[in-house]
Protein backbone atom coordinates (compact mmCIF):
# COMPACT_ATOMS: atom_id res chain seq x y z
CA UNK A 1 0.00 0.00 0.00
CA UNK A 2 1.33 3.89 -1.06
CA UNK A 3 2.23 5.76 1.92
CA UNK A 4 0.05 8.53 0.50
CA UNK A 5 -3.56 8.37 -0.14
CA UNK A 6 -5.57 11.24 -2.57
CA UNK A 7 -8.29 13.49 -1.27
CA UNK A 8 -10.75 15.54 -1.99
CA UNK A 9 -10.30 18.80 -0.81
CA UNK A 10 -12.04 22.39 -0.83
CA UNK A 11 -10.01 25.02 0.17
CA UNK A 12 -13.12 27.95 -1.11
CA UNK A 13 -16.39 28.41 -3.13
CA UNK A 14 -16.02 26.30 -6.36
CA UNK A 15 -12.23 25.65 -5.51
CA UNK A 16 -12.03 21.75 -4.95
CA UNK A 17 -8.84 19.85 -5.71
CA UNK A 18 -7.75 16.64 -5.43
CA UNK A 19 -4.56 16.39 -2.75
CA UNK A 20 -2.07 13.75 -1.48
CA UNK A 21 -2.29 12.85 1.85
CA UNK A 22 0.07 10.84 4.08
CA UNK A 23 -1.60 7.81 5.40
CA UNK A 24 -1.35 7.42 8.93
CA UNK A 25 -2.00 4.34 11.14
CA UNK A 26 -5.30 3.27 13.02
CA UNK A 27 -4.57 4.39 16.48
CA UNK A 28 -6.30 2.32 19.38
CA UNK A 29 -9.98 1.84 18.70
CA UNK A 30 -9.72 3.28 15.01
CA UNK A 31 -10.15 0.96 11.92
CA UNK A 32 -7.96 1.97 8.45
CA UNK A 33 -10.75 1.96 6.06
CA UNK A 34 -9.84 1.39 1.92
CA UNK A 35 -11.94 3.95 0.51
CA UNK A 36 -13.93 2.24 -2.20
CA UNK A 37 -17.07 4.82 -3.43
CA UNK A 38 -18.43 7.73 -2.27
CA UNK A 39 -22.15 9.79 -2.70
CA UNK A 40 -21.74 13.63 -2.80
CA UNK A 41 -24.45 15.09 -0.56
CA UNK A 42 -25.95 18.51 -0.86
CA UNK A 43 -23.94 19.49 1.98
CA UNK A 44 -21.18 19.01 0.13
CA UNK A 45 -23.09 21.24 -2.69
CA UNK A 46 -23.03 24.01 -0.49
CA UNK A 47 -19.65 23.96 0.93
CA UNK A 48 -18.92 23.75 -3.08
CA UNK A 49 -21.26 26.32 -4.17
CA UNK A 50 -21.11 28.50 -1.01
CA UNK A 51 -17.89 27.67 0.76
CA UNK A 52 -20.02 27.34 3.55
CA UNK A 53 -23.12 25.52 5.21
CA UNK A 54 -25.62 27.11 6.75
CA UNK A 55 -22.77 29.36 9.06
CA UNK A 56 -20.29 27.07 8.96
CA UNK A 57 -18.08 28.54 6.55
CA UNK A 58 -14.54 26.91 5.25
CA UNK A 59 -11.80 28.87 7.41
CA UNK A 60 -9.31 25.69 6.14
CA UNK A 61 -8.76 22.82 3.59
CA UNK A 62 -11.07 20.43 4.45
CA UNK A 63 -11.61 17.02 2.81
CA UNK A 64 -15.12 16.29 2.04
CA UNK A 65 -17.33 13.91 2.10
CA UNK A 66 -19.78 11.96 4.46
CA UNK A 67 -21.67 9.08 2.64
CA UNK A 68 -18.64 6.50 2.01
CA UNK A 69 -17.97 2.78 1.91
CA UNK A 70 -14.92 0.47 1.74
CA UNK A 71 -12.58 -2.56 3.17
CA UNK A 72 -11.14 -3.64 6.30
CA UNK A 73 -7.49 -2.47 5.74
CA UNK A 74 -5.66 -2.18 9.45
CA UNK A 75 -7.20 -2.71 12.52
CA UNK A 76 -6.20 -0.24 16.03
CA UNK A 77 -5.12 -1.67 18.98
CA UNK A 78 -7.92 -3.42 20.69
CA UNK A 79 -10.33 -3.70 17.93
CA UNK A 80 -11.89 -7.26 16.85
CA UNK A 81 -14.36 -8.89 15.05
CA UNK A 82 -13.44 -7.56 11.60
CA UNK A 83 -11.75 -9.40 8.42
CA UNK A 84 -9.00 -7.93 6.19
CA UNK A 85 -10.42 -6.63 2.96
CA UNK A 86 -14.11 -6.98 4.85
CA UNK A 87 -16.31 -4.48 2.82
CA UNK A 88 -18.18 -2.57 5.43
CA UNK A 89 -19.89 0.85 5.67
CA UNK A 90 -18.65 3.96 7.98
CA UNK A 91 -21.12 5.92 9.96
CA UNK A 92 -19.48 9.47 9.91
CA UNK A 93 -21.53 10.92 13.20
CA UNK A 94 -19.86 10.62 16.22
CA UNK A 95 -21.60 11.72 19.26
CA UNK A 96 -20.28 13.03 22.33
CA UNK A 97 -21.99 10.32 24.62
CA UNK A 98 -21.76 12.12 27.43
CA UNK A 99 -24.17 15.26 26.86
CA UNK A 100 -27.73 15.37 28.02
CA UNK A 101 -28.94 14.93 25.06
CA UNK A 102 -27.16 11.63 23.97
CA UNK A 103 -28.08 10.57 28.24
CA UNK A 104 -31.43 10.95 26.78
CA UNK A 105 -30.50 8.57 23.81
CA UNK A 106 -30.99 11.47 21.29
CA UNK A 107 -27.40 11.07 19.66
CA UNK A 108 -28.30 12.63 16.59
CA UNK A 109 -28.61 16.17 18.23
CA UNK A 110 -25.64 15.61 20.47
CA UNK A 111 -24.50 19.07 21.98
CA UNK A 112 -20.57 18.56 20.94
CA UNK A 113 -20.73 16.12 18.11
CA UNK A 114 -18.48 15.20 15.47
CA UNK A 115 -19.20 14.46 11.98
CA UNK A 116 -17.27 13.38 8.84
CA UNK A 117 -16.63 16.47 6.35
CA UNK A 118 -18.03 19.41 8.38
CA UNK A 119 -16.55 23.08 8.90
CA UNK A 120 -18.86 23.27 12.43
CA UNK A 121 -15.60 22.69 14.23
CA UNK A 122 -12.36 24.12 14.46
CA UNK A 123 -10.09 22.81 13.66
CA UNK A 124 -12.70 21.09 10.83
CA UNK A 125 -13.34 17.56 10.73
CA UNK A 126 -11.82 16.13 7.39
CA UNK A 127 -14.43 13.73 5.59
CA UNK A 128 -14.33 10.44 3.80
CA UNK A 129 -13.40 11.26 0.59
CA UNK A 130 -10.08 10.08 0.36
CA UNK A 131 -9.07 6.53 -0.38
CA UNK A 132 -7.49 6.10 2.71
CA UNK A 133 -9.62 6.90 5.88
CA UNK A 134 -9.68 6.37 9.85
CA UNK A 135 -12.56 5.79 11.80
CA UNK A 136 -13.52 4.60 15.25
CA UNK A 137 -14.89 0.89 15.24
CA UNK A 138 -17.96 1.65 16.49
CA UNK A 139 -18.88 3.39 13.45
CA UNK A 140 -17.97 0.47 11.29
CA UNK A 141 -20.95 -1.53 10.09
CA UNK A 142 -20.22 -4.31 8.26
CA UNK A 143 -22.08 -5.27 4.45
CA UNK A 144 -23.32 -8.36 3.05
CA UNK A 145 -21.82 -9.47 -0.06
CA UNK A 146 -25.08 -9.28 -1.82
CA UNK A 147 -25.32 -5.68 -2.17
CA UNK A 148 -23.68 -3.83 -4.65
CA UNK A 149 -21.23 -0.65 -3.71
CA UNK A 150 -23.34 1.26 -5.55
CA UNK A 151 -26.56 0.57 -3.51
CA UNK A 152 -24.58 0.52 -0.31
CA UNK A 153 -23.24 3.75 -0.39
CA UNK A 154 -26.60 5.11 0.44
CA UNK A 155 -26.93 3.54 3.50
CA UNK A 156 -26.16 7.24 5.61
CA UNK A 157 -28.71 9.30 3.09
CA UNK A 158 -30.95 6.64 3.72
CA UNK A 159 -30.44 6.60 6.94
CA UNK A 160 -32.11 10.45 7.08
CA UNK A 161 -35.34 9.54 5.95
CA UNK A 162 -35.66 6.71 8.50
CA UNK A 163 -34.88 8.89 10.88
CA UNK A 164 -37.95 10.93 9.39
CA UNK A 165 -40.43 8.42 9.25
CA UNK A 166 -39.45 7.56 12.80
CA UNK A 167 -39.80 11.29 13.86
CA UNK A 168 -43.21 11.34 12.16
CA UNK A 169 -44.39 8.20 14.02
CA UNK A 170 -44.33 5.80 11.28
CA UNK A 171 -45.90 5.43 8.10
CA UNK A 172 -47.99 1.91 7.83
CA UNK A 173 -51.38 2.45 6.26
CA UNK A 174 -51.42 5.97 6.46
CA UNK A 175 -52.38 8.69 3.83
CA UNK A 176 -48.71 10.25 3.22
CA UNK A 177 -47.80 13.59 0.93
CA UNK A 178 -44.04 14.06 0.52
CA UNK A 179 -43.04 17.46 -0.82
CA UNK A 180 -39.75 17.70 -2.94
CA UNK A 181 -38.33 14.91 -5.16
CA UNK A 182 -34.46 15.36 -5.05
CA UNK A 183 -32.26 12.96 -3.04
CA UNK A 184 -33.79 12.78 -0.07
CA UNK A 185 -37.54 13.27 -1.34
CA UNK A 186 -36.73 10.42 -3.18
CA UNK A 187 -35.30 8.19 -0.71
CA UNK A 188 -38.46 9.28 1.51
CA UNK A 189 -40.83 7.79 -0.99
CA UNK A 190 -38.86 4.45 -0.92
CA UNK A 191 -38.67 4.07 2.83
CA UNK A 192 -42.44 5.02 3.17
CA UNK A 193 -43.54 2.58 0.26
CA UNK A 194 -41.43 0.21 2.29
CA UNK A 195 -42.55 0.45 5.64
CA UNK A 196 -46.36 0.29 4.14
CA UNK A 197 -48.15 3.45 3.10
CA UNK A 198 -51.38 3.00 2.29
CA UNK A 199 -51.07 6.17 -0.02
CA UNK A 200 -48.38 8.11 -1.58
CA UNK A 201 -48.13 11.16 -3.28
CA UNK A 202 -44.92 12.66 -4.34
CA UNK A 203 -45.13 16.43 -5.13
CA UNK A 204 -42.39 18.79 -6.95
CA UNK A 205 -41.92 21.53 -9.89
CA UNK A 206 -40.02 19.35 -12.08
CA UNK A 207 -41.75 16.34 -14.41
CA UNK A 208 -38.35 14.90 -14.37
CA UNK A 209 -38.39 14.09 -10.87
CA UNK A 210 -41.43 13.19 -10.37
CA UNK A 211 -41.19 10.28 -13.27
CA UNK A 212 -37.93 8.95 -10.91
CA UNK A 213 -40.55 9.30 -7.98
CA UNK A 214 -43.04 6.84 -9.60
CA UNK A 215 -39.69 4.26 -10.08
CA UNK A 216 -39.10 4.65 -6.78
CA UNK A 217 -42.73 3.74 -5.47
CA UNK A 218 -44.93 6.63 -5.49
CA UNK A 219 -49.14 5.32 -6.13
CA UNK A 220 -49.36 9.53 -7.45
CA UNK A 221 -47.58 12.51 -8.43
CA UNK A 222 -48.13 16.25 -8.68
CA UNK A 223 -46.87 18.69 -10.57
CA UNK A 224 -46.52 21.79 -8.38
CA UNK A 225 -48.60 24.81 -9.97
CA UNK A 226 -50.02 22.33 -12.13
CA UNK A 227 -51.52 20.44 -10.15
CA UNK A 228 -53.80 20.01 -6.52
CA UNK A 229 -51.66 18.31 -4.11
CA UNK A 230 -54.82 17.14 -2.08
CA UNK A 231 -55.53 17.51 1.67
CA UNK A 232 -56.24 15.68 4.74
CA UNK A 233 -53.06 13.48 4.49
CA UNK A 234 -51.75 11.47 7.63
CA UNK A 235 -48.33 12.40 7.40
CA UNK A 236 -46.58 15.17 5.17
CA UNK A 237 -43.16 15.66 4.77
CA UNK A 238 -41.40 18.06 3.87
CA UNK A 239 -38.49 17.06 1.49
CA UNK A 240 -37.75 20.52 -0.30
CA UNK A 241 -36.70 23.12 2.06
CA UNK A 242 -38.46 25.83 0.21
CA UNK A 243 -40.68 28.52 2.14
CA UNK A 244 -43.85 28.97 -0.13
CA UNK A 245 -43.70 24.59 -0.18
CA UNK A 246 -43.33 24.55 3.97
CA UNK A 247 -45.68 26.98 4.53
CA UNK A 248 -48.17 25.09 1.90
CA UNK A 249 -47.66 21.58 3.47
CA UNK A 250 -49.07 22.59 7.16
CA UNK A 251 -52.53 23.03 4.86
CA UNK A 252 -51.89 19.75 3.25
CA UNK A 253 -51.75 17.93 6.83
CA UNK A 254 -55.22 16.81 8.06
CA UNK A 255 -56.35 17.55 11.75
CA UNK A 256 -54.81 15.66 14.42
CA UNK A 257 -52.18 14.69 11.74
CA UNK A 258 -48.32 15.67 11.01
CA UNK A 259 -45.95 17.71 9.59
CA UNK A 260 -42.25 16.35 9.56
CA UNK A 261 -40.09 19.11 8.16
CA UNK A 262 -37.02 17.50 7.12
CA UNK A 263 -35.58 19.89 4.23
CA UNK A 264 -33.33 22.69 5.64
CA UNK A 265 -34.83 25.63 4.30
CA UNK A 266 -32.57 27.94 2.69
CA UNK A 267 -33.55 31.70 2.02
CA UNK A 268 -34.60 33.38 5.60
CA UNK A 269 -37.07 32.92 7.70
CA UNK A 270 -40.23 30.95 6.92
CA UNK A 271 -43.92 32.42 7.25
CA UNK A 272 -46.55 29.70 8.42
CA UNK A 273 -49.99 29.55 8.55
CA UNK A 274 -49.48 28.25 12.40
CA UNK A 275 -52.71 28.80 13.30
CA UNK A 276 -53.62 25.50 12.00
CA UNK A 277 -51.20 24.02 14.06
CA UNK A 278 -53.28 24.96 16.40
CA UNK A 279 -56.77 24.12 16.16
CA UNK A 280 -56.21 21.06 14.36
CA UNK A 281 -53.39 19.86 16.46
CA UNK A 282 -51.46 19.50 13.85
CA UNK A 283 -48.00 18.41 15.15
CA UNK A 284 -45.01 19.99 13.52
CA UNK A 285 -41.78 17.49 14.31
CA UNK A 286 -38.01 18.63 13.18
CA UNK A 287 -36.16 15.75 11.87
CA UNK A 288 -32.25 16.08 11.93
CA UNK A 289 -29.43 13.54 10.77
CA UNK A 290 -30.17 10.07 12.11
CA UNK A 291 -28.56 7.37 15.37
CA UNK A 292 -26.65 4.73 15.03
CA UNK A 293 -29.42 1.88 14.73
CA UNK A 294 -31.15 3.77 11.65
CA UNK A 295 -27.70 3.29 9.87
CA UNK A 296 -28.01 -0.06 10.80
CA UNK A 297 -31.57 -0.32 9.53
CA UNK A 298 -30.86 1.67 6.28
CA UNK A 299 -28.47 -1.15 5.35
CA UNK A 300 -31.22 -3.59 6.30
CA UNK A 301 -33.84 -2.19 4.01
CA UNK A 302 -30.78 -1.91 1.26
CA UNK A 303 -30.14 -5.88 2.01
CA UNK A 304 -33.80 -6.42 1.52
CA UNK A 305 -33.85 -5.37 -2.13
CA UNK A 306 -34.66 -1.35 -1.55
CA UNK A 307 -33.57 -0.01 -4.92
CA UNK A 308 -32.42 3.20 -5.16
CA UNK A 309 -30.72 3.04 -8.24
CA UNK A 310 -33.30 5.44 -10.32
CA UNK A 311 -31.28 8.25 -8.53
CA UNK A 312 -27.72 7.71 -9.89
CA UNK A 313 -27.14 10.08 -12.20
CA UNK A 314 -23.33 9.60 -12.63
CA UNK A 315 -20.21 8.09 -11.54
CA UNK A 316 -16.85 10.04 -11.24
CA UNK A 317 -13.37 8.27 -10.93
CA UNK A 318 -12.76 10.05 -7.75
CA UNK A 319 -9.03 12.00 -9.54
CA UNK A 320 -12.28 13.30 -11.77
CA UNK A 321 -13.34 15.26 -8.60
CA UNK A 322 -13.92 18.89 -10.43
CA UNK A 323 -16.04 17.49 -12.96
CA UNK A 324 -18.28 15.63 -10.70
CA UNK A 325 -18.77 18.53 -8.17
CA UNK A 326 -19.48 20.80 -11.37
CA UNK A 327 -22.26 18.21 -12.60
CA UNK A 328 -23.54 17.82 -8.75
CA UNK A 329 -24.38 21.08 -8.37
CA UNK A 330 -25.90 21.96 -11.81
CA UNK A 331 -29.30 21.51 -10.42
CA UNK A 332 -30.26 18.87 -13.01
CA UNK A 333 -28.12 16.06 -11.01
CA UNK A 334 -29.31 13.85 -8.35
CA UNK A 335 -26.87 11.39 -6.63
CA UNK A 336 -23.15 11.88 -8.18
CA UNK A 337 -20.94 9.47 -7.02
CA UNK A 338 -17.33 9.29 -6.85
CA UNK A 339 -15.31 5.93 -7.61
CA UNK A 340 -12.13 6.01 -5.14
CA UNK A 341 -11.49 2.03 -6.17
CA UNK A 342 -10.68 3.11 -10.08
CA UNK A 343 -13.40 1.02 -11.41
CA UNK A 344 -15.48 3.77 -12.82
CA UNK A 345 -18.90 3.51 -14.60
CA UNK A 346 -20.07 6.27 -16.46
CA UNK A 347 -23.67 6.52 -17.43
Amino acid sequence: MSDHAHAVVIHAAEDVRVEQRPVVPPAAGEVQVGVLLGGICGSDISYYKNGAVGRFKVTAPMILGHEVIGTVQELGHGVSGFEDGQRIAVDPSSPCMTCDRCKEGRFNICLSPSFLGSASTQPHTDGGFSSVLLSRSPNIVPLDDSLSNELAVFAEPLSVCVHAVARAGGVKGARVLVVGAGPIGGMLTAVCAAEGAAELVVADIESGRLETATSLGAHGVRLVSNEDLGKDYDVVFDASGAAPAISDSLERARRGGVLCLVGLPHGGPVPMPVNLSITGEVDIVGSFRFNHSEFRRSIELLGNGLDLRPLISNQYDSHDAGAAFVEASSGQAMKVQLDFSGNTKEN
